[in-house]
């Protein structure tokens, strides 16, 4: 299968420089990446990430032509002018072939019916969240919940992750561990 597009999915990098070497180094070439927030600041109820520095990770990020951000519960105006963005918002939508996701930071979500609301309100199959620091990938009554997890502050035990979204003639989504070793993937 010849991969027409590349998606990285990240969210919860929380300032650390590190963590988005190590992504860069085994992920390897993507066309477009999608930050689901909490970038820059570790945020007061978490330690500091291995490698925190938001100031270098912030020009790192500058220096990529293709990202998109959706806001996240740490993430502050001061961060969108590090960024130098000026569009963040809390919740978006795409289309990826035939599948239409929704993508957001994830606070105001707590339960998998809340976010099957959701989908039904955008009338789309996928949603792609963070903020847990936990990767998941699973179907639930016929849509799909998608967290790449944390590559920075992962949480109960598990790896630092990250999420790609690849099209071919289908859409893969998998979730990776930093170092690139596959965690979880499925086909739509």
């Amino acid at each position: 299968m010849r991969i027409l597009h590349r998606i990285l999915v990240v969210s919860d990098t929380h300032g650390s420089l590190s963590s988005w070497e190590e992504i860069e180094k085994h992920i390897g070439f993507v066309d477009e990446i999608y930050h689901l927030g909490d970038v820059l600041y570790h945020g007061p109820r978490n330690p500091l990430p291995n490698g925190y520095n938001p100031a270098q990770l912030a020009k790192k990020l500058r220096e990529r032509k293709s990202i998109s951000y959706v806001r996240g519960n740490c993430d502050a105006d001061v961060d969108l002018l590090v960024l130098e963005n000026d569009d963040m918002p809390k919740i978006a939508s795409i289309t990826l072939n035939d599948f239409k996701a929704v993508l957001m930071h994830g606070e105001d979500i707590h339960t998998d019916e809340q976010m099957l609301q959701l989908l039904e309100r955008y009338n789309a199959t996928i949603l792609a969240y963070g903020h847990t620091h936990i990767p998941r990938l699973e179907v639930v009554r016929s849509k799909i919940l998608f967290n790449p997890g944390s590559p920075s502050l992962p949480k109960m035990n598990h790896p630092p992750t990250v999420g790609l979204m690849e099209l071919t003639e289908k859409l893969r989504i998998a979730i990776y561990e930093i170092n690139g070793t596959l965690h979880k993937e499925m086909f739509l």
